[in-house]
């Protein structure tokens, strides 16, 4: 199975080498959690995360599908 991730702001630097600009593909199983996805690219824990997963919020614990693009973001201030 595979899926997308797609990283933002300051997560950026943690897409694997040779990514595209904000995404890279990722070989997964059908046990697969957001989590997993994390630990695979070396995100810390610590760091706040709002997670998508096509479009909608996702919990970390989530089981990922063929096909899901899973979108994380750190959360974002402004004014």
């Amino acid at each position: 199975m595979e899926i997308e991730v797609k990283l933002f702001a300051t997560l950026l630097d943690y897409l694997p080498k040779g990514s595209s600009r904000f995404s890279c593909k990722m070989g997964v199983d059908g046990s697969t959690r957001v989590q997993d996805i994390l630990s695979r690219l070396k995100i810390p824990e610590e760091i706040p995360k709002i997670i998508f997963i096509n479009g909608v919020h996702g919990k970390e614990d989530q089981i990922l599908k063929d096909g899901d693009l899973l979108s994380i973001l750190p959360p974002i201030a402004g004014g």
